[in-house]
């Protein structure tokens, strides 16, 4: 008599968790476009004819001068702000972090659909035994509302930089203009200095000259 096999009632071995890539993924990506336009933004604002304006003098007189020192300026500011943003994303792991965050949510996209197929008469899908979950997924779900925070947080303070940037060059810009308007207005002072000193030494030379004529006028009496 065949004995009769007792059903497994084991639960299966949990599914390997994917690898996380290590290249952007959207939101990852989606970051760093959005530090690369504020960026770009912020510098296109430094433009020739900003500098022109703010520089009236150079521009007239050294043109060439100017457009390189902008340039430095510009290319110094672009390569310090990439280095501290990318140093941020090292150090934080924000790739891998955004790049969790996708799978997380691309995972629940599956099973929200799977279930909404199972409630409208689909094949039914068993669920997951919450102790068949890898590791990696239990950890991952648990840091989900962390990670959109830190998200959200990291946009905001990239707006809220963005904005501290366009304030720093209004007021830089401000002050370059009141600086040329305070060089101009020495440069008046003088000039009008030196004119006063030529009118007051033909002056002078004029009564020594008058002097000397009356001198020489008494005594040829």
């Amino acid at each position: 008599m065949p004995t009769a096999t007792k059903p497994d009632s084991r639960s299966p071995s949990p599914t390997p968790a994917p690898p996380i890539a290590d290249a952007p993924g959207p939101r990852a990506q989606g970051l760093i476009n959005v530090f690369n336009q504020a960026s770009k933004a912020t510098l296109d604002k430094c433009s020739a004819k900003n500098f022109e304006s703010c520089f009236p003098t150079a521009a007239e007189y050294s043109p060439e001068v100017l457009d390189n020192l902008r340039g430095q300026i510009v290319d110094q500011l672009d390569r310090t702000w990439k280095t501290n943003f990318d140093d941020i994303m090292a150090r934080r792991n924000v790739v891998k972090l955004l790049n969790s965050l996708d799978q997380c949510i691309e995972d629940a996209k599956l099973r929200k659909k799977r279930a909404e197929l199972s409630a409208n008469g689909g094949p039914v899908e068993t669920p997951v035994p919450p102790h068949t979950l890898t590791p990696s997924e239990i950890h991952l779900a648990h840091l989900m509302p962390f990670l959109e925070q830190q998200a959200n947080d990291m946009n905001t303070k990239l707006a809220e930089t963005q904005q501290s940037n366009n304030d720093l060059l209004s007021t830089v810009t401000a002050q370059r203009a009141e600086i040329e308007a305070m060089v101009r207005g020495l440069e008046g002072v003088i000039h009008d200095l030196e004119v006063s000193a030529q009118m007051m030494a033909k002056d002078d030379v004029q009564d020594l000259s008058k002097e000397i004529r009356d001198l020489e006028n008494e005594m040829k009496t």
